[in-house]
């Protein structure tokens, strides 16, 4: 099992967007993501201002101790009146996979959603291909729900629906979660 990271969730930003659409452009980083994402700068600009202006989506950078962009954290789809949010996580970076960055950073992510925006229910969908996020998603405390399957559609990937609510991840992750505060959440600018 690999060691909690320290990370820094901050906003994301304009010129962050370059590395997105590399990203997004790279078979073995895209292949895990579901639905089309933004091919292109044009692309990848637009998808970033409806981001920037949506009341119900909240979208970050994940850094590294030396401010090395790993990847991209986000709460989307969130429902202030039930008190939810989906959560979607990429680290895109892929020699980064695996030394425990996205472990950190859903820990981080999930401290602001219960802690700072009032939320009790986190989310996502994942491939059911993609193991090691479920074993990641599993060690922080995320529930399988359901297996969602599409008929007569030979191209569509089983996807995990899993949650998690504030009260397991409280008892999981007690505050502060590590000596030193090691898991910040950096404020961006305007």
């Amino acid at each position: 099992m690999s060691s909690v990271k320290e990370v820094h969730l901050r906003p994301l930003f304009q010129n962050d967007l370059e590395t997105i659409v590399r990203w997004n452009n790279d078979k073995e980083v895209e292949c895990f993501m579901d639905g089309p994402q933004p091919q292109t700068m044009d692309e990848c600009l637009q998808w970033y201002n409806e981001c920037q202006t949506a009341k119900n989506h909240r979208l970050f950078a994940l850094e590294n101790s030396d401010g090395e962009l790993l990847g991209e954290v986000e709460l989307d789809h969130i429902s202030w009146r039930r008190r939810e949010a989906e959560l979607r996580i990429r680290i895109g970076e892929k020699e980064q996979w695996g030394k425990g960055y996205g472990r950190a950073a859903l820990i981080s992510l999930l401290r602001m959603a219960f802690d700072n925006m009032d939320l009790v229910r986190v989310y996502l969908r994942v491939y059911k291909f993609n193991i090691r996020a479920i074993r990641c998603y599993e060690r922080v405390g995320f529930h399988k729900q359901a297996l969602l399957c599409r008929q007569n559609d030979p191209e569509w990937q089983p996807l995990l629906l899993m949650d998690i609510r504030r009260e397991r991840f409280d008892l999981l992750h007690p505050k502060p979660y590590f000596p030193g505060n090691k898991h910040k959440i950096i404020p961006g600018e305007g």
